[in-house]
């Protein structure tokens, strides 16, 4: 803890303190059980298809822990999370949930909010009928093309920042008015 009274949840902090530690690129990390996300990790297979444009925002970006241990109660836990992550901004841990890490608290809230987008968009093209043609994902040549496009557009930083300072006027604006969704 950095700041603020109380202790971390513990759980937590033998993920995040050990993500920190061993990956010093990441400034901050959001471990989440998002439903649409945390069901992908629930699927045999790989988690995230590339069917489309939100998704291919993660191509060549994610990495899988097929290896659930139960709670993280010490820094091995955190430590074997930290590894499964690599170099990735994006881990699913099968039969848990997913963390996302990033260089800002923006770009984590951005890449978390757009990977529920994509993990819900997935999940309604897997659950259509059985007799329709299944779901088209994208040619790994377009979804290479499309993360090197990513790569080179330096804004997604910005765009990053100026989405989560949208969602906290939204809020500033909804405390305002007098309604509480934070209780």
């Amino acid at each position: 803890m950095i700041d603020g009274e109380g202790q971390p949840e513990v759980t937590a902090f033998f993920i995040h303190g050990r993500l920190h530690k061993q990956l010093p690129r990441v400034k901050a990390a959001f471990h989440t059980h998002m439903p649409n996300a945390t069901v992908l990790c629930l699927i045999e297979g790989p988690p995230l298809l590339w069917l489309g444009q939100t998704a291919l925002k993660f191509y060549g970006r994610t990495a899988v822990d097929e290896h659930y241990n139960g709670l993280a109660l010490d820094e091995s836990e955190g430590d074997h999370i930290a590894r499964a992550m690599g170099d990735a901004d994006v881990l699913f841990l099968k039969n848990h949930g997913v963390m996302v890490a990033a260089a800002s608290i923006a770009e984590a809230w951005d890449n978390l909010y757009f990977l529920e987008r994509a993990a819900e968009v997935q999940l309604r093209a897997m659950s259509r009928d059985e007799q329709q043609s299944p779901a088209q994902p994208v040619l790994h040549e377009i979804a290479q093309r499309s993360y090197e496009q990513i790569q080179i557009r330096a804004a997604d930083a910005e765009s990053a920042q100026c989405n989560l300072k949208s969602v906290k006027s939204g809020m500033r604006q909804l405390r305002e008015r007098g309604i509480a969704f934070d209780a």
